[in-house]
């Protein structure tokens, strides 16, 4: 009897990681960033429904700093810096968090300035918390999503 009990509590221990998925704004990637910060897939902002099935167009690596300035570098599929004229010159950031299953937004600017976009942002309410960076290239507007930043 000890034994089926320890049995059951070891499979229902490892079902648990093996069931969880990740449920970003795009496909995960294992790109590591050049300038030491976090990477994440930068998508057409009409495909964010698509949760990690979205098509990557660019990466983007978020940097943050100690007085919460941030910056924004854009590469691309091979993680080569991306040519950022046919970009605009600002972007739009959005600090988000979660409290009791309620959404908190506070928007910040960035701006172009030597092939990133860099700006000051608010400070989070809470941890874990996410980052959300809309460009525009052309009428496209493209959105790259760090979440669980801390």
């Amino acid at each position: 009897m000890k034994r089926t009990i320890v049995s059951l509590l070891l499979i229902g221990s490892l079902a648990g990681p093996a069931l969880a998925h990740d449920e970003g704004h795009g496909p995960k990637l294992t790109d590591q960033g050049q300038q030491g910060g976090v990477v994440s897939p930068v998508i057409d902002k009409k495909e964010l429904s698509k949760g990690a099935k979205a098509a990557v167009v660019y990466k983007a690596e978020l940097v943050r700093s100690e007085d919460d300035q941030v910056s924004v570098y854009l590469y691309d599929q091979q993680m080569n810096p991306l040519d950022t004229a046919k970009l605009g010159k600002s972007a739009k950031g959005v600090v988000e968090t979660h409290t009791k299953g309620k959404a908190t937004t506070v928007p910040f600017t960035l701006n172009l300035a030597e092939g990133a976009f860099t700006g000051k942002s608010p400070k989070p309410a809470r941890k874990p918390f996410n980052i959300d960076v809309t460009f525009t290239e052309g009428t496209r507007a493209l959105l790259a999503a760090f979440d669980n930043l801390d």
